[in-house]
Protein backbone atom coordinates (compact mmCIF):
# COMPACT_ATOMS: atom_id res chain seq x y z
CA UNK A 1 0.00 0.00 0.00
CA UNK A 2 2.25 2.63 -1.02
CA UNK A 3 0.01 5.99 -1.91
CA UNK A 4 -1.31 8.07 0.89
CA UNK A 5 -3.18 11.41 0.60
CA UNK A 6 -2.14 14.40 3.41
CA UNK A 7 -4.46 17.18 3.23
CA UNK A 8 -5.46 16.02 -0.83
CA UNK A 9 -2.33 15.34 -1.94
CA UNK A 10 -1.49 12.53 -3.13
CA UNK A 11 2.13 10.90 -2.76
CA UNK A 12 4.02 7.49 -2.62
CA UNK A 13 6.12 9.04 0.11
CA UNK A 14 4.38 8.48 3.37
CA UNK A 15 4.14 11.80 5.06
CA UNK A 16 4.55 12.52 8.44
CA UNK A 17 2.90 15.90 9.72
CA UNK A 18 5.49 17.35 12.75
CA UNK A 19 2.25 18.58 14.60
CA UNK A 20 0.35 18.07 18.02
CA UNK A 21 -1.16 14.90 16.58
CA UNK A 22 2.37 13.67 15.85
CA UNK A 23 3.90 15.14 19.15
CA UNK A 24 1.18 14.31 21.49
CA UNK A 25 -1.53 12.27 20.16
CA UNK A 26 -3.61 14.94 19.34
CA UNK A 27 -6.05 13.56 16.70
CA UNK A 28 -8.69 11.09 15.97
CA UNK A 29 -8.93 8.59 13.53
CA UNK A 30 -11.12 6.15 12.08
CA UNK A 31 -10.34 2.58 10.46
CA UNK A 32 -12.33 2.60 7.21
CA UNK A 33 -13.25 -1.43 5.80
CA UNK A 34 -12.86 -1.70 2.14
CA UNK A 35 -14.38 -4.62 0.58
CA UNK A 36 -14.87 -5.22 -3.07
CA UNK A 37 -13.01 -1.75 -3.87
CA UNK A 38 -15.74 0.28 -1.87
CA UNK A 39 -15.48 1.54 1.47
CA UNK A 40 -18.08 0.32 3.78
CA UNK A 41 -19.75 2.20 6.22
CA UNK A 42 -18.69 5.54 5.25
CA UNK A 43 -21.19 7.70 6.47
CA UNK A 44 -21.00 6.26 10.21
CA UNK A 45 -17.12 6.40 10.12
CA UNK A 46 -17.56 10.19 9.03
CA UNK A 47 -20.59 11.14 11.42
CA UNK A 48 -18.22 9.81 14.66
CA UNK A 49 -14.90 11.33 12.89
CA UNK A 50 -17.34 14.61 13.24
CA UNK A 51 -18.76 13.87 16.80
CA UNK A 52 -14.63 12.81 18.08
CA UNK A 53 -13.27 15.82 16.58
CA UNK A 54 -16.00 18.27 18.04
CA UNK A 55 -14.76 16.59 21.55
CA UNK A 56 -10.84 17.01 20.66
CA UNK A 57 -11.53 20.75 19.57
CA UNK A 58 -10.73 19.46 15.78
CA UNK A 59 -11.80 21.11 12.81
CA UNK A 60 -12.89 19.00 10.76
CA UNK A 61 -13.29 21.70 7.42
CA UNK A 62 -13.27 18.74 4.88
CA UNK A 63 -16.77 17.66 3.42
CA UNK A 64 -17.43 14.11 3.61
CA UNK A 65 -18.00 13.88 -0.10
CA UNK A 66 -14.54 15.30 -0.60
CA UNK A 67 -12.95 12.92 1.59
CA UNK A 68 -15.08 9.89 -0.08
CA UNK A 69 -13.54 11.22 -3.22
CA UNK A 70 -9.45 11.31 -1.49
CA UNK A 71 -10.76 7.85 -0.45
CA UNK A 72 -11.67 6.52 -3.63
CA UNK A 73 -8.61 7.89 -4.74
CA UNK A 74 -6.42 6.11 -2.51
CA UNK A 75 -7.98 2.70 -3.31
CA UNK A 76 -7.57 3.33 -6.94
CA UNK A 77 -3.87 4.25 -6.55
CA UNK A 78 -3.11 1.40 -4.36
CA UNK A 79 -5.36 -1.20 -6.82
CA UNK A 80 -7.33 -2.18 -3.27
CA UNK A 81 -9.71 -4.90 -3.55
CA UNK A 82 -10.12 -5.61 -0.06
CA UNK A 83 -8.18 -3.74 2.68
CA UNK A 84 -8.20 -0.51 5.08
CA UNK A 85 -8.29 3.05 5.15
CA UNK A 86 -7.83 5.00 8.13
CA UNK A 87 -8.91 8.71 8.03
CA UNK A 88 -6.80 10.50 10.73
CA UNK A 89 -7.22 14.49 11.62
CA UNK A 90 -4.60 15.81 13.82
CA UNK A 91 -3.68 19.23 15.47
CA UNK A 92 -2.08 21.11 13.24
CA UNK A 93 -0.42 24.54 14.03
CA UNK A 94 -2.70 26.62 11.35
CA UNK A 95 -4.59 24.53 10.59
CA UNK A 96 -5.88 20.96 11.62
CA UNK A 97 -4.20 17.99 9.13
CA UNK A 98 -6.09 15.39 7.49
CA UNK A 99 -4.12 12.13 6.23
CA UNK A 100 -5.51 9.47 4.74
CA UNK A 101 -3.43 5.77 4.77
CA UNK A 102 -4.28 2.24 3.20
CA UNK A 103 -3.15 -1.05 4.71
CA UNK A 104 -4.21 -5.01 4.44
CA UNK A 105 -6.69 -6.43 5.88
CA UNK A 106 -5.37 -9.81 7.55
CA UNK A 107 -8.96 -11.38 8.61
CA UNK A 108 -10.54 -14.04 6.64
CA UNK A 109 -12.93 -16.65 6.64
CA UNK A 110 -10.62 -19.56 7.34
CA UNK A 111 -9.58 -17.05 10.57
CA UNK A 112 -13.49 -16.87 11.78
CA UNK A 113 -13.84 -20.45 11.18
CA UNK A 114 -11.37 -21.01 13.41
CA UNK A 115 -12.51 -18.49 15.95
CA UNK A 116 -10.02 -16.68 18.21
CA UNK A 117 -8.47 -16.81 21.40
CA UNK A 118 -8.25 -13.62 23.67
CA UNK A 119 -7.70 -12.78 27.20
CA UNK A 120 -8.23 -10.29 30.33
CA UNK A 121 -5.47 -8.19 31.21
CA UNK A 122 -4.47 -6.24 34.29
CA UNK A 123 -5.63 -2.82 33.05
CA UNK A 124 -8.59 -1.06 34.16
CA UNK A 125 -10.75 0.90 31.63
CA UNK A 126 -11.86 3.94 33.52
CA UNK A 127 -15.26 4.49 31.90
CA UNK A 128 -14.89 8.53 33.13
CA UNK A 129 -12.24 9.42 31.06
CA UNK A 130 -13.03 12.21 28.23
CA UNK A 131 -11.57 10.00 25.46
CA UNK A 132 -12.76 6.51 26.03
CA UNK A 133 -15.73 7.20 23.87
CA UNK A 134 -13.65 8.77 20.80
CA UNK A 135 -11.04 6.92 18.98
CA UNK A 136 -8.48 9.08 19.30
CA UNK A 137 -4.71 8.43 18.29
CA UNK A 138 -3.78 8.00 22.02
CA UNK A 139 -3.89 4.33 21.27
CA UNK A 140 -0.48 3.18 23.71
CA UNK A 141 -2.08 2.03 26.09
CA UNK A 142 -3.72 -0.77 24.00
CA UNK A 143 -1.32 -1.13 21.88
CA UNK A 144 1.45 -2.46 24.56
CA UNK A 145 -1.45 -4.74 26.36
CA UNK A 146 -2.82 -6.14 22.82
CA UNK A 147 1.27 -6.77 22.44
CA UNK A 148 1.92 -8.68 26.00
CA UNK A 149 -1.74 -10.47 24.78
CA UNK A 150 0.06 -11.85 21.25
CA UNK A 151 3.20 -13.02 23.24
CA UNK A 152 0.96 -15.16 25.64
CA UNK A 153 -0.50 -16.47 21.86
CA UNK A 154 -3.64 -14.72 22.20
CA UNK A 155 -5.28 -12.22 19.13
CA UNK A 156 -7.18 -9.51 21.33
CA UNK A 157 -6.94 -8.69 25.31
CA UNK A 158 -10.54 -7.38 27.23
CA UNK A 159 -10.91 -4.85 29.94
CA UNK A 160 -12.97 -4.30 32.40
CA UNK A 161 -13.78 -1.23 33.92
CA UNK A 162 -13.91 0.01 37.84
CA UNK A 163 -16.71 -1.28 38.39
CA UNK A 164 -15.68 -4.32 37.73
CA UNK A 165 -18.10 -4.32 34.44
CA UNK A 166 -16.64 -5.74 31.32
CA UNK A 167 -15.95 -2.84 28.80
CA UNK A 168 -14.29 -3.69 25.34
CA UNK A 169 -10.82 -5.33 23.91
CA UNK A 170 -8.38 -3.47 23.14
CA UNK A 171 -9.28 -3.05 19.08
CA UNK A 172 -12.79 -4.18 19.61
CA UNK A 173 -16.19 -4.58 20.96
CA UNK A 174 -17.59 -7.88 22.98
CA UNK A 175 -20.78 -9.72 22.51
CA UNK A 176 -21.88 -12.30 24.60
CA UNK A 177 -24.77 -14.85 24.05
CA UNK A 178 -26.86 -16.73 26.20
CA UNK A 179 -29.47 -19.20 26.05
CA UNK A 180 -30.09 -17.29 22.88
CA UNK A 181 -30.08 -13.73 23.77
CA UNK A 182 -27.22 -11.50 23.09
CA UNK A 183 -25.41 -9.06 25.42
CA UNK A 184 -23.11 -6.52 24.73
CA UNK A 185 -21.88 -3.80 27.44
CA UNK A 186 -23.74 -0.45 27.42
CA UNK A 187 -21.85 2.73 26.50
CA UNK A 188 -21.35 3.71 30.11
CA UNK A 189 -19.20 0.83 30.76
CA UNK A 190 -16.59 2.81 29.48
CA UNK A 191 -15.86 1.81 25.55
CA UNK A 192 -16.26 3.13 21.99
CA UNK A 193 -19.16 2.26 20.66
CA UNK A 194 -17.81 1.06 17.02
CA UNK A 195 -19.67 0.79 14.04
CA UNK A 196 -20.22 -2.49 12.99
CA UNK A 197 -21.29 -3.15 16.82
CA UNK A 198 -23.49 -0.75 16.59
CA UNK A 199 -24.55 -2.23 12.92
CA UNK A 200 -25.13 -5.66 14.52
CA UNK A 201 -27.78 -4.01 17.41
CA UNK A 202 -29.26 -2.71 14.51
CA UNK A 203 -29.39 -6.03 12.63
CA UNK A 204 -30.53 -8.22 16.27
CA UNK A 205 -33.39 -5.75 16.59
CA UNK A 206 -34.45 -5.79 13.11
CA UNK A 207 -34.37 -9.91 12.82
CA UNK A 208 -35.97 -9.69 16.22
CA UNK A 209 -33.48 -11.85 18.40
CA UNK A 210 -32.83 -10.40 21.97
CA UNK A 211 -30.40 -7.91 22.36
CA UNK A 212 -29.84 -6.10 25.46
CA UNK A 213 -26.73 -3.45 26.18
CA UNK A 214 -25.84 -3.84 29.80
CA UNK A 215 -23.57 -4.64 32.67
CA UNK A 216 -22.10 -7.65 32.41
CA UNK A 217 -19.51 -9.35 34.91
CA UNK A 218 -16.50 -12.08 34.93
CA UNK A 219 -19.02 -15.05 35.68
CA UNK A 220 -21.43 -13.84 32.89
CA UNK A 221 -18.65 -13.76 30.43
CA UNK A 222 -17.63 -16.99 31.50
CA UNK A 223 -21.06 -18.49 32.05
CA UNK A 224 -21.73 -17.67 28.19
CA UNK A 225 -22.32 -20.13 25.41
CA UNK A 226 -20.81 -18.56 22.36
CA UNK A 227 -18.63 -15.08 22.78
CA UNK A 228 -18.04 -12.77 19.81
CA UNK A 229 -16.07 -10.14 18.87
CA UNK A 230 -16.30 -7.22 16.48
CA UNK A 231 -14.77 -4.24 14.36
CA UNK A 232 -14.29 -2.44 11.04
CA UNK A 233 -12.00 -4.89 9.87
CA UNK A 234 -12.63 -8.33 10.78
CA UNK A 235 -16.81 -6.86 11.04
CA UNK A 236 -17.65 -10.00 13.39
CA UNK A 237 -15.59 -12.52 14.83
CA UNK A 238 -16.04 -15.96 16.89
CA UNK A 239 -14.12 -16.18 19.60
CA UNK A 240 -13.44 -20.22 20.69
CA UNK A 241 -11.10 -18.84 24.07
CA UNK A 242 -11.17 -16.22 26.95
CA UNK A 243 -8.09 -17.31 29.12
CA UNK A 244 -8.03 -20.76 29.56
CA UNK A 245 -11.80 -20.76 29.25
CA UNK A 246 -13.54 -22.64 25.89
CA UNK A 247 -16.51 -21.44 24.02
CA UNK A 248 -19.07 -22.94 21.23
CA UNK A 249 -18.31 -21.81 17.39
CA UNK A 250 -19.53 -23.30 14.31
CA UNK A 251 -21.90 -22.83 10.92
CA UNK A 252 -24.36 -24.32 13.97
CA UNK A 253 -23.86 -21.69 16.64
CA UNK A 254 -26.42 -18.25 16.71
CA UNK A 255 -22.74 -16.46 15.92
CA UNK A 256 -23.21 -17.60 12.13
CA UNK A 257 -26.57 -17.31 11.65
CA UNK A 258 -25.62 -13.34 12.96
CA UNK A 259 -22.58 -13.22 10.07
CA UNK A 260 -25.08 -14.61 7.82
CA UNK A 261 -27.77 -11.89 8.52
CA UNK A 262 -25.40 -9.75 8.38
CA UNK A 263 -23.68 -10.21 5.21
CA UNK A 264 -27.20 -10.86 3.49
CA UNK A 265 -28.29 -7.05 4.48
CA UNK A 266 -24.99 -5.63 3.60
CA UNK A 267 -23.40 -7.64 0.59
CA UNK A 268 -19.55 -6.86 2.03
CA UNK A 269 -17.85 -10.21 1.26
Amino acid sequence: MDYVSYNGEISRKPQIPLDQGFLYGYGVFETINVAQGKPVFFADHMERLKQSALVMGLKLTSHPDQIRTECLKIIAKNEMIRGGLRVTLSKGLKADNLLITARENHYDRQMFERGLKICTNDGVRNEKSRLVTIKSNNYLENLLILNEAKARGFSEAIFYNTQSHLAEGCMTNIFLIKNGRVGTPAKDCGLLAGVVRNRVIQLLKANHIPIEEGHYSSDQLLAADEVFITNSLMEIMPVNQVDEWCYGIGPETLTARIDVLFHQTWGQR
